[in-house]
């Protein structure tokens, strides 16, 4: 699998809290990361592919990438000529991941800075993480839309408080968990329910302090030098959810993928397949940066049966949804998604493209406004022939081509060019598993 997204924008931001030259290994490739890379380079972090050579005349988007990053530690960060005119402009692209904890990290520094995005990323609200980063300290001003992108922080003089987060988001915690480590006296971020825990775990590599305690944890100010230590980013689990689903729909698959990350707040995709009856087990497992990485196998059963998510499992795997939705199509009985309702301001209406996608195509559907249920025909196959809308949105457009592997007619399929924000090459891949290759 390519390098997991979480994981690979946490090592390259958090690495501009530390002191020294680190190499991380197995970084995602793909625009999103691209992203954040290009934002944190603009900052004066030294970041640059490890094979040398023209650097990043060479790199476009790739599954797998190996990057050298040298960083002088946030008080050295070389920024501050750029703004002096005027607040230093950095694009976050499509990437809403890149958006939020890099605020964090903005709102710590003495400085003035705008952040931008792409059309997509300019339509989803961001006031969840910037309303508490104001409530540190921080100033936010909106340049077109109020909680939209673009938007200019101005940072460096933040107090510590508790923060009771209305929504279960691991990146607004690391956000402002970032926040804090800049901020005077404590800060205490809780989550009303699990979220996946990169962010810790990069802290524990790393060894910057905090207390958790079940859903809160807390930090203090940094009050020393950080060394910089090396990462190696396991396969994404997120992209290996749609060859886990496509096993799962084919009966007869047997597929191994090797080295994916295991992190318990990522384990959805997993869990729901097993309640359909697909057998998945772990092989090979072991930490690396603390972060559990096992080799998957999966078997495909004769049939599917329907399953239930419930809201306190949603934040374990929301961008998969869309992938089971496909299985959910194809699986005997009722299954029903709630306490989903984020899936609006994903890169698109996730919510209502699932519905639709799947009613082109004969299946039972109802879209509610957290949630969506769809009644499974367990026909092992979709009819086909009908659209397939993408709207430039990666999940939709990865799960349209899986969706195809089980239609009796070729799918109308969007643009799927789009796929490149999260694994350049899917296309490609998938097509080798179908052909045996």
């Amino acid at each position: 699998m390519p390098g997991d997204k979480s994981i690979t924008h946490r090592a390259l931001i958090f690495s501009a809290l530390t002191v020294g030259k680190s190499r991380i290994t197995g970084a995602l490739g793909a625009l999103d990361c691209l992203s954040t890379i290009s934002c944190l380079r603009r900052l004066g972090l030294m970041i640059e592919p490890a094979q040398g050579g023209d650097g990043w005349r060479k790199i476009s988007t790739c599954g797998r990438l190996d990057l050298v990053v040298k960083s002088r530690g946030p008080a050295h960060l070389d920024f501050r000529e750029s703004t002096r005119n005027g607040p230093l402009l950095l694009d976050a692209g499509n990437s809403g991941t890149t958006m939020r904890i890099m605020s964090g990290l903005l709102a710590g520094l003495p400085g003035n800075f705008a952040l931008a995005g792409d059309e997509s990323l300019s339509k989803r609200d961001m006031r969840r993480v910037l309303d508490p980063l104001s409530a540190m300290g921080a100033t936010v001003t909106y340049r077109r839309s109020e909680g939209r992108a673009p938007f200019i922080i101005g940072g460096g003089n933040l107090q510590g408080g508790r923060f009771d987060l209305p929504m279960a988001s691991a990146q607004v915690e690391a956000a402002l968990l970032v926040a804090g480590l800049f901020a005077r006296g404590k800060t205490t971020v809780t989550t009303p329910a699990r979220v996946r825990d990169h962010t810790l775990k990069a802290f524990m590599h790393l060894g910057i302090p905090f207390i958790n305690e079940g859903l809160t944890t807390e930090v203090e100010p940094l009050t020393g030098e950080i060394a910089a230590k090396d990462f190696t980013v396991p396969g994404d689990i997120s992209s290996a959810a749609f060859f886990l689903v496509a096993a799962a729909i084919m009966p007869g698959s047997d597929l191994v993928i090797p080295a994916v990350g295991a992190n318990s707040g990522r384990g959805l995709v997993v869990a729901v397949l097993r309640r359909m009856g697909v057998e998945i087990t772990y092989a090979n497992e072991r930490l690396v940066n603390f972060e559990p990485v096992c080799d998957i196998h999966v078997k495909a059963p004769d049939s599917l049966t329907a399953t239930d998510v419930s809201p306190e499992e949603v934040p374990l795997g929301i961008d998969e949804l869309p992938i089971l939705a496909l299985a959910f199509a194809l699986a005997k009985g009722r299954s029903k998604v709630s306490g989903a309702a984020e899936l609006k301001e994903k890169e698109s209406n996730r919510l209502s493209a699932i519905c639709k996608n799947l009613a082109n195509q004969g299946v039972k559907v109802e879209e509610m406004a957290d949630g969506f249920a769809v009644e499974g025909s367990a026909a092992a196959l979709l009819p086909g022939g009908g659209v397939w809308a993408t709207e430039g949105d990666h999940r939709l457009a990865m799960t349209g081509l899986v969706a195809q592997l089980v239609a009796q007619k070729p799918l109308e399929l969007g643009d799927v060019s789009c796929i490149d924000i999260s694994y350049p090459g899917f296309q490609a891949d998938l097509a080798g598993l179908v052909a045996g290759e």
